[in-house]
């Protein structure tokens, strides 16, 4: 389909924001609509116009009448504006949003199959590993392969335990953890292939006790996501600095920065959409800044991001504090 059998019909109103004219294209928008105020005819609340005012076109996308509204204002010679050019066309963001939730429903269904063939190799291997390991003593180096490999297995099998909870939906016990102690986890499983890509990871971290209440198989996920899409956004090589520090006493920051191609201010406003992704071809799932906000949002504490194109781009995690006696350590 091409981009003008998507569109609909145009429509202009007066400064008001009063209906004037529908000139219908491959659509049927109906005459009635003229008299209407153009706001009140596709059912957008005022807070939606709060929010979309400082943009210019708006864009409006109607996700009940799967349709997409850009309104042009129209200036006089002093600047003012005296009416409304409105595009109406077929929400196709819509149609992919519908795709990408069939996606995710398949593989809620073929999840537990998944996990099961891999994790029966696994344990296999793994049962091997643990015999070997058995059998060295403190003094041969082969047993620090074997501890290393034994914990990477398990790091594969908690991947897998994680794909059956997201296939039945299933909560984890939550524990107290170290913040900082997560991000070097990560930093040494994913550093050392960024370093042959001339990505620099640099890490400030605070000495004070950055601890939080949750599950930190799920806080690893955030920062996995994080430094992927960087170290994509740094096609070129550049640096990854992360810092955590504590901000108005009772919250942990966590500040990843990179020095990559940054983003543009749309790009920003749809970063955190489930089906949304800057990578081309369709290679990206589109899943993981919305997987992060989701994680966050678990963890009662907000992410934002702050970009640039050429300027690279800023990702701030707060999460509130927690004590160290709260249920243990994990």
């Amino acid at each position: 389909m091409s981009e003008d059998e998507n569109i609909l019909g145009i429509i202009v109103t007066d400064k008001d924001g009063i209906i004037k004219s529908v000139s219908r294209t491959n659509g049927s928008l109906p005459s009635s609509l003229i008299g209407a105020k153009w706001y009140d005819a596709f059912s957008i609340s005022a807070e939606e116009m709060h929010v979309e005012k400082e943009r210019s076109p708006e864009i409006f996308r109607l996700d009940e009448s799967g349709e997409k509204l850009s309104v042009f204002p129209s200036y006089d010679k002093e600047g003012n504006i005296f009416g409304f050019h409105i595009l109406v066309e077929k929400n196709c963001e819509g149609k992919n949003h519908i795709q990408f939730l069939n996606k995710v429903s398949c593989l809620g269904k073929i999840a537990p199959e998944i996990a099961h063939e891999i994790n029966n190799p696994l344990a296999y291997v793994s049962g091997w590993l643990q015999m070997f390991l058995a059998e060295t003593n403190e003094t041969d180096p082969k047993r620090k392969t074997y501890e290393t490999l034994i914990g990477e297995f398990e790091r594969i099998a908690n991947l897998t335990n994680s794909l059956l909870d997201f296939a039945k939906q299933a909560s984890r016990p939550k524990k107290t953890f170290d913040v900082n102690q997560v991000i070097e986890d990560v930093i040494t499983m994913i550093g050392y292939a960024m370093k042959n890509e001339n990505v620099e990871i640099k890490g400030n971290f605070t000495s004070s006790e950055v601890v939080v209440h949750g599950e930190s198989n799920r806080l690893k996920q955030v920062v996995l996501n994080v430094i992927q899409n960087a170290r994509e956004a740094m096609q070129d090589g550049g640096t990854m600095y992360i810092r955590t520090n504590i901000i108005q006493d009772n919250l942990i920051q966590i500040q990843f920065s990179d020095t990559g191609c940054g983003m543009s201010q749309d790009q920003l406003n749809k970063a955190f959409c489930p089906s949304y992704t800057t990578r081309a071809d369709g290679k990206g799932s589109g899943l993981g800044l919305s997987v992060c906000k989701n994680i966050i949002d678990e963890f009662g504490g907000t992410v934002g991001l702050r970009s640039n194109i050429g300027e690279g781009t800023v990702v701030s995690i707060k999460l509130p504090k927690s004590s160290t006696g709260q249920d243990g350590h994990c």
